[in-house]
């Protein structure tokens, strides 16, 4: 996939829920070069999810318009990780496939760190565990987009860690368009190479910043510097 994908939400809205009409998205234009890292940042409520939502085709109730090139695949790693609960690991995995009874995983089962846990229901895996089947359930289509909605929240430090350096080398392998929605700035300064950064609702971008240092070389102190001046130049926004 070389064409950029390209989102224009003129209008969102929702139904609140003491009733009336809630904007959650307006006048909001982004687009997304293609083989780049994408975070988008906000304060919760601002749009992120729901803009992502709109660029995979979950939500068509919108004006505006999505440019995705033809039969571009997209893999979406939720906030949960929305595993069938009466089904194993490996048939997770093998639900988004067109031939599931005929598709190697072995190669993605040991990048993610999963050999041995195929046969495992997901009530028998920890959050972090459950959270690489997910991904695993998102890169097994070779996706041409993948779009990670908070995907690690909730997981102690340790753990969440380990599963950005997955999807870093996982994305580098692939060379595929990732977006990130966050609201971890120091998770994002490690794994994006562009960051958007969004006001609150209706959302609106307030800054895009390029990253030029690529992520192998980016230290804690480069980070905690990033992050120290993005709080004070967007103070409220980031933290």
């Amino acid at each position: 996939m070389s064409e950029p994908l390209e989102l224009h939400i003129a209008r969102k809205t929702y139904r609140g829920a003491e009733g009336g009409t809630v904007e959650a998205v307006r006048d909001l234009s982004l687009a997304f070069d293609s083989g780049r890292f994408t975070a988008l940042i906000g304060p919760s409520g601002c749009g992120k999810t729901t803009s992502l939502r709109i660029l995979a085709g979950l939500d068509h109730d919108f004006e505006g318009r999505v440019k995705l090139p033809a039969d571009t695949r997209i893999g979406f790693v939720f906030q949960e990780p929305r595993l069938l609960p009466w089904r194993t690991v490996i048939d997770n995995i093998r639900l988004v496939l067109d031939a599931p009874d005929t598709a190697d995983l072995t190669p993605l089962i040991d990048e993610l760190g999963l050999s041995g846990m195929e046969r495992k229901f997901p009530t028998e895996l920890s959050l972090g565990l459950a959270r690489r089947v997910a991904l695993a359930r998102a890169l097994a289509i070779a996706p041409d987009l993948l779009i990670l909605d908070e995907p690690f929240t909730s997981l102690d430090e340790t753990t969440a860690l380990r599963l950005r350096q997955m999807v870093l080398t996982a994305w580098k392998r692939r060379h595929t368009t990732a977006i990130l929605v966050t609201h971890n700035i120091r998770e994002a300064l490690q794994l994006a190479d562009r960051i958007i950064l969004l006001a609150p609702s209706p959302a609106r971008v307030v800054a895009d910043l390029g990253i030029g240092l690529p992520q192998e070389e980016r230290t804690e102190a480069f980070v905690e510097e990033m992050r120290t001046k993005m709080v004070r130049d967007w103070p409220g926004l980031v933290a």
